[in-house]
Parts: structure tokens; C-alpha cells; sequence
């Protein structure tokens, strides 16, 4: 930390612009210790100038907010796709995300930086759903104010214990440093198993576009349930033609409509199928023994110009 604050004192205003921008852009660089460091060489003297580092920590962040709200509503899905490959849980993060947005609105973005994961991915969902950039400014800004005072104002109130409170981190920081190391380890070791143990288990619930276009043709008529979000649907607002339309959070209770003697495929619009996996488990514990999820889901469909209905 003391490198640290000697750095800032030297090139404050280029190492906060610069780490909240990178921070904020998707780079692993995590500018929260840069924050309150500089909190703590702004309260300590070693640091001038308070206002304008705070600022710029603040326009550095929004400029990274900025680059994934625009390419969110360049690409919209895909984006949104990719963010969700890089984190622990990539089969519900977008879910879970729109989620919390569907629930509070524009006024998720203030809280949204203090939430690992949902701060990433709430940046292109924001512009996915219509939101505006003015209010798509006005509120992450509130947000960004928000997490950058917490941890500047942080380090700015403990600045005078600043160095005791680096001798006892220096005495225990290697064994709570181990501590943490392996606990993270740990978590990440069992999210890893029982997302493989749960993939090991899709190749028996999926079916093939190719399979469902052949027994549309043959007169089969199987039951289609589209699971996919309504953020989801507003990006790509086409389905396969008679599809029934059940949000994947409300489907155990909407299975009931679902008629029963008959074939079921189910599709979402997320890594792996997962969700629509999901689903056609539950069915299958139901006594519906022939569901099955849409592999890759209305992607493989629509790569196949496979006919499509437009949704209201």
C-alpha cells in the first residue's frame, strides 16, 4: 500500500482515471484498492487536489459503463452471451440480472457496482430493455458517485491509522491471504463439479433442430414451450411458429397448460441449454417422459431458416 500511495502521489490523477476505466471496461485489473488507496493518500496530505480525483474516477467509470451500454444495443444478446461465458455461474447470470432489472427498473443501476456479476452484465441489458442513455447516465452515474465515495471516503476516514493498520496486515496478511486464496479455490473447485455433473446429464434431455423440423413435417405435432425471458424475446421477437410462450421462472406453475400424451421440446436462449434443460427435467419427474430441450435452443433453429412467427 505505501508503494502504492507514493505511486498515486506522483501520477494520482492518471492511475485513477486509468484504473476505473480499464475496471470498468472488462480488464481484470480491480480498481476498488486504487480507491481507497487514493482515499487514503488524499486524507494523509500525500494527495492534492480531491475533487478532481474524485471526478475523474467517476468519468473514467462511466466511460467503461458507456462502452458496454452502446455495445449492448449494438448486439444486444450476444453481448450479453459473452459476458455471461467469463463468470462462475454462465447458465443463469443473465436470468438472474434481468431479473433484479424487471424488479426495480433503471434504479438497479445504482446499487448494481456492489453486486459481483450483476454489475457487468447489467450494462448491455440496460440498453437490451430501451433504456434511454440520458437515464441510463443519470442513474449509473448516482451509482458510480455512490460505490467510488464508499470506498475513497473509506480510505480517507482510516488514513491516520493507514499505517497501523498496514503493520497488522503485514503480520497476518500471508495467512489470511491463504485463507481467502483457498476458500476461493474451494468455491470456485465445487461450482466447476456440479456444473459438470449437471452437463454430463443434458445429452438424454436434448433433441436436434433437424429432429424437431422432421416431426413438424410428419405431422406429429409436438407441444414447443419458448422458456426465453421477455428481455430476451424484446431482442429477438420471433418464435417458432404455435409455440407456447412460458417464462422459465413461472414454469412449474405454467407446466399444468402443457397437454399431456404428447412430445414436448422446450428452448431458451442461453449457454448450453441449460434452462430448457431445466425444464424438461421437471417435466420428466412429472410422468412426461418424452421432453426434451431444443439444442442451442432458437439459435440453431433460426441458423437453419427454419419458419419463424413474429411475436406482439
Amino acid at each position: 500500500m505505501h508503494g502504492l500511495i507514493h505511486f498515486l502521489h506522483h501520477y494520482g490523477r492518471v492511475v485513477v482515471f486509468g484504473a476505473a476505466l480499464l475496471d470498468q471496461s472488462g480488464l481484470p485489473l480491480p480498481a476498488t484498492p486504487i480507491f481507497v488507496a487514493a482515499g487514503v493518500a488524499l486524507g494523509a496530505g500525500d494527495l492534492h487536489h480531491g475533487p478532481t480525483i474524485f471526478g475523474l474516477a467517476v468519468a473514467g467509470s462511466l466511460l467503461g459503463d458507456l462502452f458496454w451500454y452502446w455495445l449492448g444495443r449494438w448486439r444486444g444478446n450476444q453481448v450479453l452471451k459473452l459476458l455471461c461465458r467469463m463468470t462462475l455461474e454462465p447458465d443463469s447470470c443473465a436470468r438472474d440480472t434481468e431479473e433484479r432489472f424487471l424488479k426495480w427498473g433503471s434504479p438497479s443501476l445504482i446499487y448494481a457496482k456492489f453486486l459481483p456479476g450483476i454489475g457487468t452484465v447489467i450494462r448491455p441489458l440496460a440498453a437490451v430493455a430501451g433504456v434511454g442513455t440520458a437515464t441510463f447516465l443519470w442513474y449509473d452515474a448516482l451509482g458510480t458517485v455512490l460505490y467510488i465515495g464508499v470506498f475513497m471516503g473509506l480510505g480517507y476516514y482510516f488514513s491516520d491509522q493507514a499505517d497501523g493498520l498496514l503493520a497488522t496486515a503485514a503480520s497476518v496478511g500471508q495467512t489470511l491471504i491463504g485463507i481467502l486464496l483457498a476458500g476461493l479455490a474451494l468455491y470456485i473447485f465445487v461450482k466447476f463439479y456440479r456444473r459438470r455433473q449437471f452437463l454430463r446429464r443434458l445429452p438424454s434431455t436434448r433433441l436436434a433442430a433437424e429432429e424437431l423440423k422432421r416431426r413438424i413435417d410428419a405431422g406429429l405435432a409436438p407441444v414447443i414451450v419458448d422458456l426465453r425471458t421477455p428481455l430476451q424475446i424484446k431482442a429477438f421477437p420471433y418464435s417458432i411458429p404455435g409455440a407456447l410462450k412460458i417464462p422459465l421462472r413461472s414454469f412449474e406453475e405454467g407446466a399444468a397448460v402443457v397437454p399431456a400424451g404428447r412430445d414436448v421440446v422446450l428452448f431458451c436462449d442461453c449457454p448450453n441449454e441449460v434452462s430448457s434443460a431445466k425444464a424438461a427435467m421437471l417435466l420428466q419427474r412429472k410422468g412426461v417422459t418424452n421432453a426434451w430441450a431444443l439444442t442451442r435452443g432458437i439459435e440453431s433453429w433460426k441458423e437453419r431458416d427454419y419458419p419463424l412467427e413474429a411475436m406482439t
